[in-house]
């Protein structure tokens, strides 16, 4: 197994080598009191994540009010914070434990609430990736994140949540088709530096005008998920994946 990290921070700089794939990653780079203050200032609105963790933990938005006001949502809660100083304080306190600060991505929404997508991507040794199941993680009631434990959010196939969403009048084929694209260059660029991965779960979204973004990749995706489709085919075919590959 490869002593290399596995964290966000180090997936996002292996993806972004890939001149293919740059322009579905948001800009990302390791929080300080510098960096957000240069991305806040070039979007307005950024997201602080733990580079370690998972499941939508540690999540947070921040957005700029005004010319001196910030306010941060953290789960369903919010704040607001008037002074530099403050805001500084506590950019300082979770630059220390790790964070990315992220370009935030604007997701289309299925009834008002944002969603994105797991896809799995999988390969037996020596095998080509290939998609073998996708599924639309719908965020809860005044989340950001999608995370369904955490947000209480539920889970639609991604049919289902484009239908619903402002991307129901494009072309839903090429939306999938693109989403499969980038999954599979996504995985190709990431499997060379990480030989033993034979599954990665990849969080991709799309935006209000149909992009296709990587929000994140996990190597160790919690595939219960696809049980709470209707159709159980994608869950099957993903577990039985799994066990042709333990086989020696």
């Amino acid at each position: 197994m490869s002593n290399l990290s596995t964290s966000k921070w180090t997936k996002y700089k292996l993806l972004r080598k890939s001149k293919k794939l740059q322009a579905f990653l948001p800009e990302t780079d390791w929080l300080s009191v510098s960096s957000f203050s240069r991305m806040l200032t070039k979007y307005s609105q950024i997201i602080l994540k733990p580079t370690g963790s998972y499941g939508g933990k540690g999540v947070i938005m921040v957005k700029s009010v005004g010319s001196s006001s910030y306010e941060v949502q953290d789960g369903a809660k919010h704040r607001t914070y008037t002074d530099l100083d403050e805001i500084n304080a506590f950019v300082k306190k979770k630059a220390s434990k790790n964070y990315i600060v992220q370009q935030r991505i604007h997701l289309a929404t299925k009834n008002g609430r944002p969603f994105d997508m797991r896809v799995m991507v999988q390969r037996h040794t020596n095998a080509s990736w290939q998609v073998t199941g996708m599924l639309a993680k719908v965020a809860g009631k005044g989340f950001i994140v999608t995370n369904i434990r955490r947000s209480g959010g539920r889970v639609v196939t991604v049919e289902n949540a484009i239908h619903s969403s402002e991307l129901k009048n494009m072309q839903t084929s090429e939306l999938l088709a693109e989403l499969h694209a980038v999954a599979l260059r996504s995985a190709n660029q990431l499997g060379p530096s990480y030989r033993w991965v034979k599954t990665m779960g990849i969080d991709m979204a799309f935006d209000k005008q149909g992009h296709v973004w990587i929000i994140e990749v996990n190597f160790a995706p919690m595939l219960e998920l696809f049980l709470k489709l209707p159709n159980k085919s994608a869950f099957h075919k993903i577990k039985s994946f799994h066990a042709r590959r333990k086989q020696p």
